[in-house]
């Protein structure tokens, strides 16, 4: 009878292993140890180092199981409750120690998978950075405008001071060349006249420069009042020419701390991008490199799931009451038989390998200084040309160039 249970026990053996088999490739593991006869001081070696052992390593499930089926085959575990406990501990130690490598592997795709939103956040975090230049660059657009605008009444004003400065030194011309005309039209009366006495002499004078200087003095008044409002419109042109220099100057540079803003926004935009895609695939490859390993690890695992279960399943036939006919021991081991790969059930262990979210548009910055779009969005008054030409000979943002925008 005793020769009849062994029997059965290999033929139990077989039949699982040409079932799994069939059931799946996978599930080879572990199994392929029932081929083998291990001698007795080996198996408890072989034990002990399974007991020492906490990893859900596929070596030790093949070393327990190993061991169980030769017991098995050997009816050696019969009535031996110490040891049969001591291998479901270390079953259970196993399954302890799956469930928590499943556990780890989770938490280690959820991770890898946070790892996307947390380039997106520090994305966002660098765009938002960009923000206080964006409005320094808006606050000095604004800025720029005004200024343009008092350039511009300045630069009227400069033109009338002019016109009135040109006009007042040609009236001065003239009304000089007036005067320099009546002056030559009072002849010389110096002459001396034989029949004139001194007296006669200087009556004649004084009548003379008394008719000239009536005829002469109202134009050197003019000349006099007229050169008066040329040094006046001088000194007012003098005075409106150094405020319309000084606010174009003051334009200029704020045309050029404008580019500047824009300038720094757009290379802080262009880094953060940078930065991302970086952060993005970096976080790409270490996804697919851990979901590889854990789908690897998550296959290993549930054949040793279902090893684990059908040794448990064996210590039953072994701890059975040994009766004369082994009735008892027959129907466990039908029952191991009977286990298919379906019935042992491994969802627990099953990975969300959750989804990798879509890469967002990097919100780089439309516009580069001196591009058309810009020009015509803030240089919408005054020279156009002010955009390149400011306090520099030819303005250039380093970060437009290199992108060549």
């Amino acid at each position: 009878m005793k020769m009849n249970l062994k029997l059965l026990m290999g033929c139990a053996t077989f039949h699982i292993l040409y079932a799994e088999e069939l059931a799946s490739a996978d599930d080879m593991l572990a199994m392929l140890q029932s081929s083998l006869r291990v001698k007795q001081p080996t198996q408890d070696a072989e034990l002990q180092k399974t007991f020492d052992v906490g990893l859900p390593d596929t070596n030790n499930v093949a070393r327990l199981e190993e061991i169980v089926m030769a017991r098995v085959h050997e009816g050696k575990l019969f009535g031996d409750d110490k040891l049969s406990s001591s291998i479901n501990t270390s079953v259970k130690s196993m399954y302890a120690s799956i469930i928590t490598t499943t556990g780890a592997n989770q938490k280690k795709i959820i991770d890898d998978i946070k790892a996307f939103e947390k380039c997106k956040t520090s994305m966002w975090l660098k765009y938002d950075k960009a923000i206080p230049i964006e409005r320094d660059h808006w606050i000095m657009g604004m800025i720029y405008r005004r200024c343009i605008t008092a350039e511009n009444k300045l630069k009227l004003h400069k033109q009338k001071n002019d016109a009135t400065t040109k006009t007042l030194k040609k009236d001065l011309n003239v009304l000089k060349k007036l005067a320099k005309a009546e002056e030559d039209r009072c002849n010389n009366i110096c002459n001396n006249d034989q029949l004139e006495n001194y007296h006669e002499q200087l009556e004649k004078l004084f009548g003379y420069y008394k008719n000239c200087k009536a005829k002469i003095a109202p134009r050197v008044k003019n000349v006099k009042d007229a050169q008066k409002k040329a040094v006046a419109a001088a000194s007012h042109k003098k005075l409106s020419d150094a405020k319309y220099l000084a606010m174009k100057s003051k334009c200029l540079k704020i045309a050029y701390i404008m580019n500047q803003y824009k300038c720094k926004a757009v290379e802080r935009l262009d880094t953060s991008c940078s930065f991302y895609e970086a952060c993005w695939k970096r976080a790409k490859n270490t996804y697919d490199s851990d979901a590889d390993l854990i789908r690897v690890q998550e296959k290993n695992m549930k054949i040793q799931w279902r090893a684990l279960h059908r040794i448990q399943c064996f210590l039953l036939v072994l701890n059975t009451k040994n009766d004369k006919d082994h009735k008892k021991e027959k129907a466990q081991l039908n029952k191991c038989i009977a286990i298919k790969r379906n019935d042992i059930s491994t969802k627990h262990l099953d990975i969300d390998y959750k989804k990798i979210p879509k890469k967002p548009r990097c919100p780089r910055d439309p516009m580069c200084p001196c591009s058309t779009f810009y020009t015509n969005s803030y240089y919408k008054v005054g020279p156009k040309s002010r955009c390149v030409k400011n306090i520099k000979k030819k303005y250039v943002c380093p970060a437009c160039t290199k992108k060549k925008r």
